[in-house]
């Protein structure tokens, strides 16, 4: 398998750039512009960055779209690829307003993003019982019990954390091995650890590993490409499985024990004193 021709810049902050047909791919973390050749004057290779001049009427500003951080062997590539292919771009006017042909789209959150934010509400509703429970014991009259409740409360939304987020990695995985497209990612020379495959539509796309090679095995959404993983073995794929299931049960588990605490409270508080 050999690594695919089309030029592919990545940089800083999750932003790339990549030669898409007649048009230059320019991805950031919440944004996407399709950047047609007909539009870009020329590239601009300097160090470590990689600038798109678009075509501007003369005395006017010329726009430009940049990133930074990315590998300056890639960056001169990129450059000089794209740069060569400029004079031949049908309906190219390099007095004209490139701005006017650049098509620009907001990114939803990404997969990692949304997961987080759930686990964070989640820990967020885990938190506020614990306030109302130690709230309820202390009006209940038992300010002692509400202290020992704080640090296992905590203990709890933290294991309640870990494990949604195992079993979410899990579940991930397991959709995507068993319902996805299976392929390998050719390993760029330049860049060690990040690798490029082609999904249905022939977009080139980049994921990164440590895995070592010159080529990964991977699995991505049929419906969306860029949710890709790679498949890693069946025993870490069950001890993941069972360390979310674990925790999961403990916090739930304990947190049913808080709330049947709070109950006690207020139903029997000598119980609690006694017992104490």
């Amino acid at each position: 398998m050999t690594t695919p021709s089309t030029p592919v810049v990545q940089g800083a902050r999750k932003s790339s750039l990549q030669l898409d047909g007649d048009a230059i791919l320019l991805s950031r973390p919440h944004e996407e512009a399709l950047i047609p050749l007909a539009a870009v004057e020329r590239i601009r290779a300097e160090g470590r960055s990689v600038t798109v001049e678009l075509t501007a009427p003369a005395g006017t500003t010329r726009y430009t779209h940049r990133i930074d951080g990315v590998s300056a062997a890639g960056a001169a590539l990129f450059a000089e690829t794209v740069n060569a292919a400029l004079p031949g771009t049908p309906g190219r006017d390099t007095t004209a307003d490139g701005t006017a042909l650049v098509e620009t789209r907001a990114l939803p959150l990404s997969r990692r993003t949304r997961k987080l934010r759930r686990i964070g509400w989640l820990s967020a509703g885990a938190l506020g019982l614990l306030a109302l429970a130690c709230v309820a014991v202390g009006v209940a009259g038992e300010p002692a019990t509400a202290a020992l409740l704080i640090p296992g409360g905590l203990v709890l939304t933290g294991a309640l954390a870990v494990g949604a987020n195992a079993l979410a990695n899990w579940y991930r995985e397991w959709r995507l091995t068993r319902h996805g497209i299976t392929a390998f990612a050719a390993e760029v020379t330049e860049r060690p650890g990040m690798y490029l495959y082609t999904d249905p539509a022939g977009r080139i796309r980049h994921v990164f590993a440590w895995a070592g090679g010159i080529a990964v095995k991977i699995c991505y959404d049929a419906v969306d490409p860029g949710d890709v993983v790679l498949p890693r073995t069946a025993l870490f794929r069950r001890g993941e499985l069972a360390l979310g299931l674990i925790a999961a049960a403990f916090a739930l588990a304990g947190f049913a024990g808080l709330i049947a605490l709070t109950v006690i409270a207020f139903v029997d508080p000598e119980a609690i004193t006694s017992t104490a």
